[in-house]
């Protein structure tokens, strides 16, 4: 079947910036779920959506959605806009506000986020969270970002043929020695971070989420969700 390439469509953020600023980067991020361009006003806005985009568990995310106004404590009407607003498969909305953990202390966002909280949320969003560089570390992005690639370059029988070594494996294994084992480590690999991405093989440290996953971590096999696919 002869597959054709559609470009992505234009991003559907409510607010606009101007893309030439000395006081920050201006990204874009491609959303392969929907093929549509994500604008992001700062590089951890776009790391944000690359971590968010990877979430098994997130159906769409929007960037710069409806703005929503509050009041502040001096009884001002003022208005915000996330930077990103995720829709999880159980139905949950979470907005995100995303920004250095400096800047939360100067501008006191959290006690903005917080009024809006209060005020604002009904309609728009279950929770208002906050996500900065703590969140959104170096490892958790790399992984992110490996497993978007997988999955554009998903090939099924490189996945069948891992999840039948994986099968067999009790325990815990090295990724260098599960790779070793396939036919072509090459295209293992690719199959190896869609099976991340399932949840079929899981990183075992100790703060799974902020380890980078490289040839000489340890994972371990979910045997439950193997047999489910």
């Amino acid at each position: 079947m002869t597959q054709v390439w559609v470009p992505p469509g234009e991003s559907k953020a409510s607010r606009r910036f101007d893309w030439k600023t000395n006081a920050s980067a201006r990204a874009s991020v491609a959303n392969a779920s929907s093929n549509r361009k994500m604008i992001a006003e700062s590089l951890l806005e776009a790391k944000a959506m690359t971590v968010l985009l990877a979430k098994r568990d997130v159906r769409e995310v929007w960037e710069q959605p409806k703005a929503v106004w509050y009041v502040d404590l001096d009884g001002v009407e003022r208005k915000h806009t996330f930077d990103l607003l995720a829709v999880f498969e159980s139905g949950c909305r979470v907005a995100y506000a995303v920004k250095p953990s400096s800047r939360v202390r100067r501008t006191r966002l959290d006690l903005e986020i917080e009024l809006i909280r209060r005020q604002s949320l009904v309609g728009v969003a279950d929770k208002a969270v906050i996500l900065t560089e703590r969140q959104i570390s170096r490892a958790r992005v790399y992984n992110a970002e490996q497993v978007l690639k997988a999955r554009r370059m998903r090939n099924e029988q490189d996945c069948a043929e891992l999840r039948r070594i994986a099968s067999g494996i009790n325990g815990l294994v090295r990724v260098y020695d599960l790779l070793k084992a396939t036919p072509d480590p090459g295209p293992a690999r690719t199959a190896f971070w869609c099976l991340i991405d399932e949840g079929v093989l899981e990183l075992v440290a100790r703060d799974p989420r902020h380890t980078r996953i490289q040839d000489g971590s340890i994972v371990r096999v979910n045997h439950e969700l193997l047999a489910q696919g």
